[in-house]
């Protein structure tokens, strides 16, 4: 690992997309890049006069600003830097992170991902880290300390390299890209609802410890048909995995009206419906944008009667992050 470097820009600008995790069965496992929208990190650096361990300032702006920690310690973007700073002995420069927040916070869309995703790799160019793949993937999950409690790599994965990803922890970590079909359409919903802070840490909370073999072999079966899916670009393949026994039947009790939605928006032409990540959005498959735009339409109805405010994105497979410019 290289220390005592030297910056080879003065700033560096990243994007990292949305993104959604599990895709029903694959619970910390699958992770989909979303090119609905990103986030956006800057990375400005300056020698410092004096070295010191408080030498990282955050400024957060954007669309989706409200709530989040300007303290580094409890900002995504900022335990990554932390622990890149820390790692690479970069303590002689001064860092600001600016943070444009365009993803919804806290509503299962990879927010905390994206952030942290840009983050890395826009120190990795700054300073010519050399970083492969597999180390941006697991500084980059740093950042899920700030939400999840853990390191978790599914939303990562999909925001750092787009397109679908499995996810490998054991007994090293590991992962395969797989490149998604072109006319592979997803609709999100998200419930403009209260969320609890660290939401993602209270929605693993409620993943039962012990499952049935039954219902262990039934999620094993169809993560199987995604992934078969995903390698033969079959969309009615990879919707047909997307059923899940274990994991949404425990936390679409946290999102209001979720078997409504869920129900009419199949009936609606929804090949496959699912929680987004932890949720509380919820995510629908299909092979048609026009399709698409109808469902969108559904759910927002469908929510109207809850009298639930909503936000719904038309959305493909992101390309994965990337490094917008240079100084």
């Amino acid at each position: 690992m290289k220390t005592n470097i030297n910056p080879e820009f003065i700033e560096c600008t990243a994007s990292a997309s949305a993104s959604t995790a599990n895709l029903g069965p694959g619970y910390d496992v699958f992770g989909l890049g979303l090119d609905a929208l990103e986030d956006i990190v800057t990375v400005k650096v300056d020698k410092r006069p004096k070295p010191s361990k408080k030498n990282l300032e955050i400024n957060i702006k954007g669309n989706r600003n409200e709530n989040i920690p300007k303290n580094p310690d409890h900002n995504t973007a900022g335990i990554v830097a932390r622990k890149i700073i820390s790692d690479y002995d970069l303590y002689s420069y001064n860092f600001l992170l600016e943070i444009e927040k365009n993803i919804p916070v806290g509503y299962g869309m990879g927010s905390s991902a994206a952030s942290a995703v840009a983050t890395a790799i826009s120190f990795n160019c700054l300073f010519g880290l050399e970083m492969d793949e597999t180390r941006l993937l697991d500084y980059s999950a740093e950042g899920e300390l700030a939400s999840a409690g853990v390191k978790h790599y599914d939303n990562i994965a999909g925001s750092l390299f787009g397109n679908f990803v499995i996810v490998k922890t054991y007994p090293r970590l590991e992962f395969i890209k797989i490149k998604s079909p072109n006319n592979l359409i997803a609709v999100v919903c998200v419930p403009l609802i209260n969320v609890p802070k660290m939401k993602t840490e209270v929605s693993r909370g409620v993943i039962p410890k012990n499952v049935p073999l039954e219902k262990a072999v039934h999620n094993i079966a169809n993560a199987c048909s995604i992934v078969a899916g995903f390698y033969s670009r079959d969309i009615q393949m990879i919707c047909n995995g997307i059923n899940d026994c274990i994991i949404e039947p425990a936390r679409k009790k946290m999102i209001p009206g979720y078997d409504k939605i869920k129900n009419r928006s199949m009936e609606e032409g929804a090949m496959a419906f699912t929680i987004s990540g932890a949720g509380p959005s919820s995510i629908a498959f299909l092979n048609s944008t026009k399709k698409g735009l109808h469902l969108a339409e559904v759910m927002r109805e469908e929510y109207k009667k809850l009298d639930i405010d909503c936000e719904t994105y038309l959305t493909k497979p992101s390309n994965g992050s990337k490094i917008i410019s240079t100084k």
